[in-house]
């Protein structure tokens, strides 16, 4: 199909509207960050062996890590920076979160949320929640959040936000508002129907978010509200169908606020008994612990961009030769940017979802 574009790979059509432009950029870009990102990936390697044989001397008879020890110790490191305090959990509730995530984007875009009761057969579960976006100052209505929260047997298990009906200009002038939905996968509360709140007691237990979580509500957020405020004239370019570079500028924007301590106890956290604010130390330690070992972080992203890279090159559509395996790509790859071992028939790039649906991008 690429070819029939008048492109070289599948790769140059994925990038071509994209700041990165070319193929070759991005491998620039990649290959730059491998090398200067490797000082601080072995500074997070060392302090992760420390950790390791700290927790089994016998690990020091061979001074090495695997490549499974990574994201173990990554995860020790973040709960031991957490450590000594009490769980911050306790101060995301769902519904503390959303009425801060309300106050920001308020503050932010002039636009805030409200719940609005579905038409009967409007929604697919009755756990779907239905939010009217409308703009703060004179309460017009910009369109329609879906939130699809909670697990359950059959959905899917994934976060993320798709459109239901794009937003564009009708003929007649007015504007056809888009409707989106926000899926997740956080678990039910054991109360009544409903997000639960930060404080005021009630029985039974609202959902309570993680930090993962957390960084997961805010970024499809950002997703809702690029489909809400883009006001674009045709549906098939509105909000979030525009280069994936640009997709993910609104979602990363409101992640950093999920990760600033000032917002998560000013704003966002309070005691879902108590509703007591989030302490300002403890939203520190919680923002800390999720910057340690961030090299070890970003390195992984970079094997993944590096794979997905060489899987849609004009190497690997070279029909002139047996297409090589994608297990041998990630050997090859691996042995020129990662300083650890790698072990044949760990084949993690099955699990990288992100192949479809992102190739190239």
């Amino acid at each position: 199909m690429y070819r029939l574009c008048g492109y070289d790979s599948f790769g140059h059509r994925a990038v071509a509207e994209s700041l990165a432009g070319t193929p070759e950029n991005v491998s620039a870009f990649l290959g730059i960050l491998s090398t200067e990102l490797r000082p601080r990936l072995e500074e997070d390697l060392a302090r992760m062996l420390q950790m390791k044989v700290r927790g089994n001397p016998k690990a020091a008879d061979q001074q090495r890590l695997e490549v499974w020890d990574v994201p173990y110790f990554s995860a020790r490191a973040r709960s031991e920076l957490c450590g000594g305090g009490e769980d911050v959990s306790e101060y995301f509730s769902l519904g503390a979160c959303m009425e801060g995530l309300d106050a920001i984007l308020r503050s932010v875009f002039g636009a805030g949320l409200e719940v609005e009761e579905p038409e009967p057969g409007e929604v697919w579960h009755p756990d779907v929640r239905k939010l009217a976006v409308r703009e703060a100052e004179d309460g017009a209505l910009l369109g329609h959040v879906y939130c699809d929260f909670f697990a359950r047997p059959g959905k899917p298990h994934q976060d993320c936000h798709f459109t239901i009906r794009g937003g564009r200009r009708r003929p007649d002038g007015s504007y056809q508002n888009p409707a989106v939905v926000l899926m997740l996968s956080l678990p039910p509360p054991s109360s009544s129907p409903g997000w639960g709140g930060g404080g005021g007691g009630g029985g039974g237990a609202p959902t309570l978010l993680s930090g993962g979580a957390l960084d997961n509500l805010f970024h499809e957020m950002g997703h809702a509200m690029h489909s809400m405020l883009g006001r674009t004239e045709y549906q098939h370019v509105t909000g979030t169908r525009c280069p994936t570079d640009f997709a993910e500028v609104p979602s990363t924007l409101m992640e950093y606020f999920a990760s600033e301590p000032a917002v998560l106890s000013r704003v966002v956290g309070r005691h879902h008994r108590t509703g007591r604010p989030l302490p300002l130390e403890a939203a520190r330690r919680h923002c800390a612990a999720k910057r340690a070992l961030c090299a070890a972080d970003v390195h992984a992203q970079l094997l993944y961009s590096l794979v997905d890279q060489e899987l849609h090159s004009a190497a690997a559509a070279d029909l002139s030769r047996p297409p090589p395996s994608s297990s041998s790509v990630v050997e090859r790859l691996h042995g020129l940017h990662h300083p650890l071992p790698f072990h044949r028939g760990a084949a993690w790039q099955h699990r990288f979802s992100h192949l479809v649906g992102y190739g190239a991008r």
